[in-house]
């Protein structure tokens, strides 16, 4: 199975025991997400998954620097990144 490394902003990695980088084993996007959910727990699935279990809008994933679109269950090879990118909003007016 391929090694991936994942990078997750600051926001979540405030989810993540304060982890901005970790690797994990997976063939497909979708069981990068769905081993880190299952790593670290209940805020993080929160985070970015919706209450069916699809990845929140607002949640962009990057493979190699390659926008996924979230329907789309890519599939990984060695050393590969995947870069979790929540959208940042807010401001002032």
């Amino acid at each position: 199975m391929p090694r991936i490394k994942v990078v997750v902003t600051a926001p979540l990695a405030t989810h993540m025991g304060g982890l901005r980088e970790v690797e994990v084993e997976a063939e497909t996007v979708r069981e990068v997400i769905g081993q880190l959910v299952e790593r670290f727990g209940a805020e993080l699935r929160n985070r970015l998954l919706d209450d069916s279990g699809r990845l929140r809008r607002f949640v962009n994933l990057y493979v190699n620097d390659s926008y996924v679109d979230p329907e789309e269950d890519r599939r990984l090879s060695e050393g590969d990144e995947v870069l979790i990118l929540p959208a940042v909003s807010g401001g002032i007016a």
